[in-house]
């Protein structure tokens, strides 16, 4: 095991424009860092910067409390495990495993112990006489993760590993991987950009936006209280609402309104809503009436796309009843909240109740 410690690293290309800034981030003995984020946003570089695929413009990158800036990828001890597998295709399994312990020059029994030991753990044992062209993608999948297993390192990369995976499959390897890292209580870093992959996998959950960090916490504390709208929209599935309202009109169903701040708030204000704490009613009995666009069966539930009258922004209603209803047809909305409050430039907003009704729960 191993703790890693990210001091303010930054990233700039010749020419370029800094592509990281300041990344601060502490990663303890045993735990499952997840990194989550659009395309573009610097997640695989800061993934590269860390195995060392990739200089360090500026900052320090600690392991165990060594600086480890100016050393070889080799030197770091760590195992990475990519998206396209990077299995040698002429090798066996067998082999493809025991690749790196021969260049270390460990004895064959010793190798034979471990390869028989990581293939049993990783259920491909009756897969050891097999090249890689004969095996599906969840079988390349994990004699990737064993030969990264095997090597015993510090520290778990893992650079969006399943991203070629169909979608049952990927389900059914993120578990095999989280349950694999609990199991070796391995220290990891973990890039997706697929949250519902990051949410089910995190001890913790990184969330970046352009190069910068935007937010750290448990999944749920994420989802629950984000600190940005960015990481709001982002963090859910599906992703959240958002509504944007006037200061000086707000509606009577917004039962706590945003407290005194530092800086006076003019104009407008976003407010998000999970699709979950919209109910469908009769037109006219609700917070607002809205159009039907579009009705999304999903069996159990449907997500039902509304746009609310006097709005441009399309809202989504994860709707549990059995009767579906159609598109074109006139809703009332009732918005039950917590709800989510954001400034101008999407910052979350303190809050306190209005005088009057305060039977709508808020977070703040």
């Amino acid at each position: 095991m191993a703790r890693l410690e990210l001091r303010r690293l930054q990233k700039r290309y010749a020419g370029g424009a800094n592509v990281l800034h300041d990344i601060e981030l502490s990663i303890n003995d045993g735990e499952m860092i997840v990194v989550v984020g659009p395309s573009g946003c610097g997640k695989s570089t800061l993934l590269r910067m860390v195995a060392g695929l990739e200089s360090i413009s500026s900052g320090e990158l600690f392991i165990d409390g060594d600086c480890v800036n100016g050393q070889e990828p080799a030197e770091r001890d760590i195992a990475m495990v990519f998206q396209n597998y990077a299995l040698y295709p002429h090798m066996s399994v067998f082999d493809n495993l025991a690749y790196s312990l021969k260049n270390r020059g460990t004895p064959k029994d010793e190798i034979a112990r471990r390869v028989d030991e990581t293939s049993r753990l990783l259920g491909i044992a009756s897969l050891l006489d097999r090249k890689p062209r004969q095996l599906s993608g969840g079988q390349r999948q994990r004699v990737a993760m064993g030969r990264a297993v095997i090597r015993e390192p510090r520290v778990f990369l893992f650079d969006e590993p399943l991203s070629n995976l169909d979608a049952s499959l990927r389900v059914q390897m993120r578990q095999e991987i989280r349950a694999l890292q609990q199991r070796l209580n391995i220290t990891s870093l973990y890039v997706t950009h697929d949250q519902t992959e990051a949410m089910t996998m995190a001890d913790r959950l990184v969330v970046m936006n352009a190069g910068r960090i935007e937010q750290i916490g448990t999944p749920m504390a994420l989802f629950r209280k984000p600190a940005t709208r960015f990481v709001a929209g982002f963090i859910g599935s599906p992703a959240m609402n958002f509504l944007t309202l006037a200061i000086n009109a707000l509606p009577g169903w917004l039962t706590k309104v945003p407290a005194e701040t530092t800086e006076p708030l003019k104009g407008e204000l976003s407010v998000g809503i999970r699709p979950e704490h919209i109910m469908l009613t009769s037109s006219g009995s609700g917070h607002m009436d809205a159009r039907i666009e579009l009705v999304e069966p999903l069996g159990s539930e449907s997500l039902v796309h509304v746009r609310p009258n006097g709005h441009e922004t399309r809202l989504v209603v994860r709707h549990a009843g059995t009767e579906l209803p159609t598109a074109g047809q006139l809703t009332g909305l009732n918005l039950q909240g917590p709800f989510h409050l954001f400034d101008r430039h999407g910052q979350r907003l303190a809050t306190r109740p209005r005088l009057a009704d305060t039977t709508c729960p808020m977070e703040s």
